[in-house]
């Protein structure tokens, strides 16, 4: 990995190309300077462009592909990873690690792509990156799609949490403890932290077999971005932006997997707190309806957006 990124450093940006349905998409990918840190971008396709914010925090876009790749077809896809998550540099200093750091970050890649207004597209916990950069940019956004979003209410997310504690069977706590009381975890294995990971996220699946589908790609890097990404804890524990919402004018796509909990819960509350918002939900998906229900998630995007 070391070697892959002084490559992306000095090259900046690695150019490839895959094929859908016969057409070629140049694909390019690389490290680039944003807002004072270095974030792995990644572009895909041509057309309107989207910028697509990944789940976490500590994740990486990677668990989007291969499932987004069709929208590359005629929309121009930025993934990218977030500050110090994923293939992004860990040289930022301690007081950079916080919400609006986050919300710049996006800010500044719009500006580096020189995109008047912008496409959002946000999943998970990249949900409050993205609703809390519509509240501040509101003129910025065209149009806003949440994807099974956490809350903007950590109670109602605590609340999510419980209902999925009671998924998890003894099983899963068994093979959980041996993970964490491994060699592999103490010295953040990254298949040993995905293997742990994936236990979580298999309860969030309606169709469990499907877990092997989200390739999360964790890297050599994640014991030293979990220990920054702790700087955002305090953040995290006790908020509600609801309020802030109303700031939000962008035509809003709230899309939910409905074997999710937050579909029952952050779901409607932001349904009633975003005023130009329309909540869908997709009926046997969990929290990756892009992986269980590729077509009908398709359908709700492209709808979306031809509106």
């Amino acid at each position: 990995m070391k070697l892959v990124l002084s490559f992306f450093i000095a090259a900046l940006f690695a150019i490839s190309s895959c094929n859908f349905s016969n057409q070629e998409i140049i694909v390019k990918s690389g490290v680039q300077s944003i807002n004072g840190t270095e974030l792995f971008v990644k572009t895909m396709g041509k057309g309107e462009p989207t910028l697509i914010v990944h789940g976490g925090p500590g994740l990486s876009h990677d668990y989007y592909l291969p499932h987004l790749e069709s929208l590359a077809q005629d929309h121009q896809l930025i993934f990218y990873d977030q500050r110090v998550s994923g293939a992004s540099l860990m040289n930022v200093d301690s007081s950079s690690i916080n919400l609006d750091a986050f919300i710049e970050d996006i800010e500044a890649l719009r500006k580096k792509f020189g995109i008047r207004v912008i496409n959002l597209m946000a999943h998970s916990f990249g949900g409050l990156i993205a609703m809390n950069y519509a509240i501040k940019y509101p003129e910025k956004v065209k149009r806003l799609m949440l994807i099974n979003s956490i809350s903007a209410s950590s109670e109602i997310n605590m609340q999510s949490n419980q209902i999925l504690g009671v998924r998890f069977t003894e099983e899963d706590m068994r093979e959980r403890m041996s993970l964490i009381q491994s060699e592999g975890f103490e010295q953040r294995d990254p298949e040993t932290i995905e293997a742990l990971m994936k236990i979580g996220f298999r309860r969030q699946f309606y169709d469990e077999r499907l877990i092997d589908s989200l390739q999360l790609n964790i890297n050599e890097n994640y014991g030293r971005s979990s220990e920054l990404l702790r700087y955002l804890s305090p953040e995290l524990m006790n908020y509600d932006f609801h309020a802030n919402l109303q700031n939000i004018e962008a035509p809003t796509l709230l899309l939910y997997g409905d074997y999710d909990p937050l579909s029952k819960i952050a779901g409607p509350s932001l349904n009633v707190a975003i005023p130009n918002s329309k909540l869908v939900d997709i009926k046997q998906a969990g929290h990756f309806p892009f992986i269980e229900k590729p077509e009908k998630f398709y359908n709700s995007i492209y709808s979306f957006l031809d509106d």
